[in-house]
């Protein structure tokens, strides 16, 4: 079962993302040591904001498919890099 609240706090780091980067298409990758990175995507920097997510070969568009683990470093991401959560 799903920790609801945990991926409910994932979805305010999403919007809190989607208000600072208005434009553009991001992956956030979490890499074998479960750090976080944003990756803009060349050639889409015109666009609605859109996003993806990456995780041990497992990519999707929708955060609640990740991990558990995967969202509490997307939140500790976001926080660290001044987004509010």
């Amino acid at each position: 079962m799903k920790d609801v609240n945990l991926y409910n706090q994932g979805k305010g780091a999403l919007a809190q993302l989607a208000r600072l980067y208005q434009r553009g298409s991001y992956r956030v990758i979490r890499d074998p040591e479960g750090i976080i990175s944003l990756w803009a995507i060349e050639g889409n920097e015109r666009g609605p904001f859109s996003v993806s997510f990456a995780d041990r070969g497992r990519i999707s568009g929708n955060i609640e498919d990740m991990s558990p683990e995967f969202v509490r470093a997307f939140i500790e991401y976001v926080r660290k890099n001044g987004v509010r959560v």
